[in-house]
């Protein structure tokens, strides 16, 4: 499993966001491991490069600093723990932070070292009502390269927030992806089941052809030879084990369709 349950925060905010979700699967995924990988999404790539403003980093920093202070007086509150995650994004894509050809500086991977850590406060914080713009912003800047920096742990937590905000076609087959990413080919299966389930006939197919470039994606970024899916050979797909073992990686994005 990928979550870190040893912090007691992090145990309840897991086991609420898990329950929501077991709720909308049938109880499918309440062992859900996540990770993330290729391109299929993510609000950098849907804005064609990096975010933030010319007027400078100055103003960023000092943002940054206020919340970082506030955190360190009120550590157990999770609204400061979000400003210093947003203020952290803010300044991690800045334009000289982050380039649309190659990701994040160095200057950004700072930036972004905070906002990992703001979410993981934050998240053992607001088990009940997680931010999702903040969770989408982590999904973005914490998947795949360019856009992303690969950390496909973080970003799978807060993909899984998002989903149980959001319980549409595309995010579940978000979800399926990121567990396949992490290994966990069965849950990625559940998730993709989920998905299929709520497209109706009319966009099955479509649906069907995103999940196996997804799992033919994941097959390639870890380097095994073959993912399990939950396409039936029947549907005139060849099945995620089928699109993995041909060797091709995926340069479309996931399908759309909401349930």
């Amino acid at each position: 499993m990928l979550f870190d349950l040893r912090s007691p925060h992090r145990r309840r905010a897991i086991k609420v966001v898990y329950v929501f979700l077991a709720v909308l699967i049938g109880g499918g995924l309440i062992f859900f491991g996540i990770g993330n990988g290729s391109n299929f999404g993510g609000l950098l790539t849907a804005a064609g490069g990096g975010g933030g403003t010319a007027i400078g980093q100055k103003q960023y920093v000092k943002a940054l600093a206020t919340a970082e202070k506030q955190a360190k007086v009120s550590p157990n509150k999770a609204s400061v723990w979000l400003k210093v995650g947003e203020a952290a994004y803010s300044l991690a894509i800045l334009p000289d932070n982050y380039l649309s050809t190659s990701g994040f500086t160095k200057a950004g991977h700072v930036a972004l070292n905070e906002m990992r850590r703001a979410w993981n406060r934050y998240l053992g914080l607001s088990a009940a009502n997680p931010n999702v713009l903040f969770a989408q912003e982590v999904v973005a800047a914490f998947g795949a390269p360019p856009s992303g920096v690969g950390d496909y742990k973080t970003a799978g937590t807060a993909q899984l927030v998002v989903t149980a905000a959001q319980p549409n076609t595309s995010n579940y087959e978000e979800l399926a992806y990121y567990a396949w990413l992490s290994g966990d080919d069965s849950q990625g299966d559940l998730a993709a089941a989920k998905a299929r389930s709520i497209a109706g006939k009319a966009n099955l197919a479509q649906v069907d052809g995103t999940l196996e470039e997804m799992a033919a994606a994941a097959a390639s970024t870890t380097g095994v030879s073959s993912i399990p899916g939950a396409i039936p050979a029947s549907t005139g797909a060849t099945g995620a084990t089928g699109a993995a073992s041909s060797g091709s990686t995926s340069t479309g994005s996931s399908s759309s369709t909401s349930g």
